[in-house]
């Protein structure tokens, strides 16, 4: 598949052992329905980053033009619909196919989206801490006043 993004070509890539394409010009990878969560769930398992096999998918190397290739009104590389610019969860823009759900992240944007999943984990955990503690201590409590 060509790149929607730039000159460059989508090579298959398993990331998390899902079979995702990834453009080794401009970093960005193309992820069809539901393989970006799947991704995103895996990773949040195990907290490895995220195996890309070169340190490079970064989008360091693409950054002086970010802005431009994200702003960039693209094509889906599966099905040729014009890409709709979304708002995914924690503010990362990215673009996705109605008629066939793929997801296009642009260089760079899969870590900030492993940022974004770690922090929203990371809450979690201190709520469910949280929680853990008061009905530890409610228990304790109810155990105190049987016993007088």
């Amino acid at each position: 598949m060509n790149c929607p993004k730039c000159v460059g070509k989508l090579e298959e890539k398993n990331i998390e052992n899902v079979k995702t394409d990834v453009c080794w010009v401009c970093e960005g990878i193309w992820f069809d329905k539901g393989e970006l969560e799947k991704v995103l769930e895996a990773d949040s398992k195990d907290f490895n980053k995220i195996d890309l096999d070169r340190g490079g998918l970064d989008g360091k190397e693409v950054s002086d033009v970010y802005k431009e290739l994200d702003e960039k009104s693209i094509k889906c590389p599966r099905c040729g619909e014009e890409l709709k610019k979304e708002l995914y969860p924690k503010g990362i823009r990215i673009d996705t196919c109605a008629k066939c759900d793929g997801i296009w992240l642009d260089g760079g944007e899969i870590h900030k989206l492993r940022e974004r999943t770690l922090v929203k984990l990371a809450d979690t955990v201190y709520t469910l801490k949280i929680a853990f503690a008061q009905a530890l201590r409610s228990a304790l409590q109810g155990r105190k006043k049987r016993k007088i």
